[in-house]
């Protein structure tokens, strides 16, 4: 069976390929959100053997519209057919299509032609011009491209988001299994794609690395009575905040008993952690052992793969994986775990003009 979403003006576009092939058809015309109905409604059509989807009938954007496929990859065994009659190989979505494993792409503005590759999708074999060889050998693209272009569609969408929140001194508390692991850096960053998205922040460093002031130094930040202040960001050393924001953001470094009833005071509490050599994900282990309670969210860079078991094993939490970052106000490469951290304090989203 053929599971397709359309606009109504094309609710018969299949019918021709599908009448040679003697596949029935579940026709579903209107407009739709494919991340609801990947969640609730397709477990009803489970036995499909393609999925059929018209791009113009779903009202997400193309990160979403993405984002919705891939869930859909992993739950469901069904072909994915993406008709899309504007799009071309070099597209980002086409890119994005290719990486998240959609190769069935009905592109063709002709009608004759686009009745052909509805065809060609529907054959045994499946149409072959956008599968990754193919096109690896057409245009160069090596798999570390490949790997970026999902993600990098997501993170454009996103550059342009404007949100708005009505919270009032979120606590966000950070806090490190150990030294140099990235709290900091994690920290300063967050803040930043909260105020480069219209939200307001301030940083507050309560631990005993000192590295506040080099910061400052460093970035040149601005001093307002006995704090910092840069691009509409409030640093505090050692002291509590002296004006409200969204969200105040808690660097209490690495992981100490006193600290840990504050952090766990926390609404949204994170903990940062190394997992490349085998003492650092024991170390990681043993910090969560002590906050487990609040079911921090777990983050780390990319884990060596080497002790991916023991890791699973010891850390249990599934991990966030950040990536590293030359800028320590970087608020773009993390971006979509940025956003994921704060989400359900976003109360209306909107496009910057």
């Amino acid at each position: 069976m053929i599971l397709y979403l359309s606009r109504n003006e094309n609710v018969n576009l299949l019918d021709r390929a599908a009448n040679e092939k003697s596949l029935h058809i579940r026709k579903m015309s209107g407009s739709f959100t494919l991340s609801e109905f990947v969640a609730r409604d397709m477990r009803n059509y489970a036995s499909s053997r393609f999925f059929c989807v018209e791009r113009l009938c779903i009202t997400e954007k193309d990160a979403e519209f993405l984002e919705a496929l891939q869930s859909f990859l992993m739950m469901y065994t069904a072909r994915v057919i993406v008709i899309h009659e504007s799009l071309s190989e070099t597209d980002t979505l086409t890119r994005g299509l290719v990486k998240i494993g959609v190769t069935n792409i009905v592109a063709s503005p002709d009608m004759d032609e686009k009745l052909v590759q509805i065809a060609e999708c529907l054959s045994a074999e499946g149409m072959t011009r956008y599968r990754p060889t193919a096109r690896a050998a057409r245009d160069g693209e090596t798999d570390e491209e490949k790997e970026t272009i999902a993600q990098s569609i997501v993170l454009k969408d996103m550059e342009d988001e404007q949100y708005r929140f009505d919270c009032v001194n979120v606590k966000i508390g950070i806090m490190g299994s150990t030294r140099r692991v990235g709290t900091t850096t994690f920290a300063l960053g967050l803040a930043s794609f909260i105020k480069n998205h219209d939200g307001t922040s301030c940083y507050v460093a309560l631990n005993e690395n000192n590295h506040l002031e080099s910061i400052a130094n460093a970035y040149n930040f601005d001093t307002e009575d006995d704090y910092f202040t840069y691009d509409a960001i409030d640093f505090y050393d050692g002291m509590l905040p002296k004006h409200d924001y969204n969200f105040v953001i808690t660097d209490y470094g690495a992981i100490k008993r006193e600290a840990v009833q504050m952090f766990k005071d926390s609404e949204i509490c994170l903990l940062c952690g190394a997992s490349h050599k085998q003492f650092e994900v024991e170390e990681f282990s043993e910090a969560l052992k002590q906050v487990k309670s609040v079911k921090p969210l777990i983050l780390t860079y990319e884990p060596n793969p080497a002790y991916g078991q023991l890791f699973n094993a010891t850390v249990m939490n599934k991990p966030v994986v950040v990536k590293p970052v030359k800028d320590m106000l970087d608020f773009k490469v993390n971006a979509v775990e940025f956003k994921k951290i704060i989400e359900k304090y976003i109360v209306e989203t909107s496009k910057r003009l």
